[in-house]
């Protein structure tokens, strides 16, 4: 089974589907894609969620759209000791019709190739809580279901919207599953002491020699291996600097950096800002 790639058991009566994600052991975290576009709303639970080529902490009202075939993942905290919730509508592209009145959701579409995150106003939050509560409680393909969603795609299609994968990023559709099983490693390994170790695990992963590898790795991410491990590591300390009341040092250790002064350089690199600074900003909205 190819790993990036998963085909979805949409309902042959209707014209999307609807689940509810409830995980007591979290979201699963599998780095895969599908040609069905999707819209995902975490309602509980907290970690990193990866689209593209992006990569950052997710926590409770993460509302984001993935396009079509666009490598996507939630993978729970570790440390998360609650259930995690989520509600997820998949659907095939060519369900929005190329009409004047699905201007403004056609270009939300467009828009998703990259993935899209929205942010949520207290009266948007309403209506969709309204529709989301519907289609969980109406059977698939009824009208009232597709009102529902219909009304989901045009409360989103006037949200305040950011991309998330780069302008540049264009998917690969790999002819195996060697990079699912690479990107899959460094994200369960993201706190592992940093340095050769994961890397010549990983080339033992995918059977591949070192050089080998890293052409590999760099052809199919734009990112050197290296880059790409503290990005990882990087999203994770973000998120435990505002969730918790750790010292920099602990969140350093926990992710990985043996050393505080290389932590610190790797971190304002990546976000133009220290850890404490970055800390401070979140803890002051």
């Amino acid at each position: 089974m190819r790993a990036t790639f998963e085909a979805l058991p949409l309902h042959q009566e209707a014209s999307f589907r609807f689940i509810e994600i409830n995980q007591p052991d979290g979201f699963d975290g599998h780095w895969h894609y599908h040609p069905e576009l999707e819209l995902k709303w975490v309602l509980e639970g907290v970690g990193q969620r990866m689209v593209g080529d992006h990569m950052e902490p997710f926590g409770p009202s993460d509302l984001i759209l993935v396009g079509s075939n666009l490598s996507h993942c939630w993978r729970t905290a570790p440390n998360f000791s609650g259930n995690s919730r989520a509600y997820v509508v998949q659907f095939p592209q060519d369900l929005i019709s190329q009409r004047p009145e699905w201007f403004s959701v056609q270009q939300m579409i467009d828009d998703s190739s990259r993935g899209v995150s929205f942010k949520l106003t207290q009266k948007s939050r309403k209506k969709l809580e309204a529709a989301f509560a519907c289609l969980y409680s109406k059977k698939p393909g009824t009208l009232e279901s597709f009102s529902a969603w219909v009304s989901i795609l045009g409360e989103l299609s006037i949200l305040p919207r950011q991309f998330l994968a780069s302008s540049g990023f264009q998917q690969k559709e790999t002819e195996d599953d060697r990079l699912a099983r690479a990107i899959n490693l460094i994200l369960d390994s993201a706190d592992h002491p940093i340095g050769e170790p994961l890397f010549k695990k990983a080339c033992r992963e995918v059977e591949m020699t070192p050089s080998a590898f890293s052409r590999f790795f760099k052809r199919n991410t734009g990112r050197t291996f290296s880059h790409f491990l503290n990005e990882a590591r990087i999203s994770k300390a973000s998120r435990l600097l505002v969730e918790s009341e750790e010292n920099v040092l602990s969140i350093s250790l926990e992710c990985g950096y043996g050393s505080l002064s290389h932590f610190n350089r790797v971190f304002a690199e990546l976000k133009g800002e220290s850890p404490g600074q970055w800390r401070r900003k979140f803890r002051a909205a």
